[in-house]
């Protein structure tokens, strides 16, 4: 009997679905067994081709299950009292995404930083002012793709309304844009 790994995008799709009660999430075995042996970092993987799904060690704010049978074709998840929000995020192997928002930044409308998203792991974010005068650097080194930003220069202080460029560099990857803050 062979033994297959879930997808992650498949598996934390029906996570998803079954966290929002809207409706039933679904599998459809064809033989063999399929195991999720821990839910902390879900990256690549199979479809199943398995007629057992094994799930060992989840808690969705309800009862936990070490093992769950699949009987029928389908599998449901109940998560108890509370739903359960399951965000995955990794960081990117290129720049070619590479952007920030909300643009324009508005205070007055809630913001209160700008996300530089779609990194890769080890990234240097330089916003400079039009005239090209270095306003902030910022270094990420981990595991997310985002970086905030607090809107604030080198020196603690809020920028002024305008508009910026910002560049960012991961080895000899580069990526630019521009963005703008509105006080």
């Amino acid at each position: 009997m062979s033994r297959k790994r879930i997808s992650a995008l498949n598996f934390a799709a029906a996570l998803l679905a079954a966290a929002h009660f809207a409706s039933p999430a679904g599998a459809v075995m064809n033989g063999g067994v399929f195991s999720v042996p821990v839910l902390a970092v879900l990256s690549g993987g199979l479809q199943s081709s398995g007629g057992a799904f094994t799930v060992s060690g989840v808690n969705m704010g309800g009862p936990s299950f070490s093992s769950s049978n699949l009987s029928g074709g389908s599998f449901d998840l109940a998560t108890g009292a509370a739903p359960a929000i399951i965000i995955i995020e990794t960081a990117r192997a290129n720049l070619v995404s590479a952007h920030c928002y909300p643009v324009p930044f508005k205070p007055s409308a809630g913001h209160t930083s700008i996300i530089f998203t779609a990194l890769t792991r080890l990234a240097s974010v330089r916003i400079y002012t039009i005239s090209g005068e270095l306003v902030r650097s910022l270094e990420k080194n981990d595991l997310g793709e985002t970086l905030e930003w607090d809107v604030k220069n080198s020196q603690g202080r809020n920028v002024a309304s305008g508009v910026y460029i910002f560049t960012v560099k991961s080895g000899s990857q580069k990526a630019s844009g521009k963005l703008m803050i509105i006080w």
